[in-house]
């Protein structure tokens, strides 16, 4: 399912504008205890200005995000639960970045995700 949707997203990226680009992420969960590695795409809008907007899934957890050059704020469903993330971004490359969120929900055990992320213009 996961090959279906990237796909289907590279394709429409490639149909519109260059400010929308697909995006694929690992993310390491839980840092603060037993480490859990997994994998998510989306997309994500530039809106000008290093703003921005997007979508990211990995199968269970979605989020929709808003964000600026240094930080990102996102409202999403972990599969059983709202959740709410706040984060700090950092660009390594032109299309390489690391994500540290912070997870508020009601399962608030473990609650810090780092994540690398690869930007596809």
């Amino acid at each position: 399912m996961k090959k279906i949707s990237l796909i289907t997203i590279l394709l429409f990226t490639s149909v519109f504008s260059k400010d929308i680009s697909p995006v694929i992420s690992i993310r390491y969960d839980q840092i603060n205890d037993e480490v859990m590695v997994t994998d998510a795409i989306g997309l994500k809008f530039g809106l000008g200005n290093d703003r921005f907007t997007g979508y990211d899934t990995d199968g269970t957890d979605h989020r929709l995000y808003v964000g600026w050059k240094f930080g990102k704020i996102g409202f999403g469903h972990d599969g059983t639960d709202p959740e709410y993330t706040i984060g700090a971004n950092y660009n390594i490359l032109d299309n390489i970045g690391l994500d540290l969120d912070f997870i508020m929900g009601d399962n608030n055990e473990n609650n810090l995700r780092l994540g690398l992320n690869i930007n596809f213009p």
